[in-house]
């Protein structure tokens, strides 16, 4: 269930984001009466979408270093590309012998 609200975090950040730089270029171009309305909305929209960013980019990376720690050690070491196997040994120390 977090995964489904991180990237509905991720979509909702990158969406306010565009809106409030959008609105403070609008805001900067304008010279209209309606112009501090739309550089304070830019920059409230942009400052909400930058901060639901980091918060979803901490909670997935949050999430994957969980998902590392619950996996078992002697998984990832017979894994590891630098684990070094005598001759006749494959993985977790069995041997090709019959």
């Amino acid at each position: 269930m977090r995964r489904v609200s991180t990237i509905f975090e991720v979509i909702l950040s990158s969406t306010l984001s565009i809106l409030g730089i959008f609105m403070l270029h609008e805001g900067g171009a304008n010279k209209s009466l309606s112009e501090a309305a739309m550089l304070i909305g830019g920059a409230v929209c942009f400052t909400l979408g930058v901060m639901t960013l980091v918060s979803a980019v901490r909670s997935i990376l949050w999430h994957r270093r969980m998902l590392r720690h619950s996996i078992p050690k002697d998984y990832l070491d017979g894994a590891a590309p630098e684990h070094k196997h005598s001759p006749g040994e494959v993985a977790n120390g069995h041997t090709l012998d019959a």
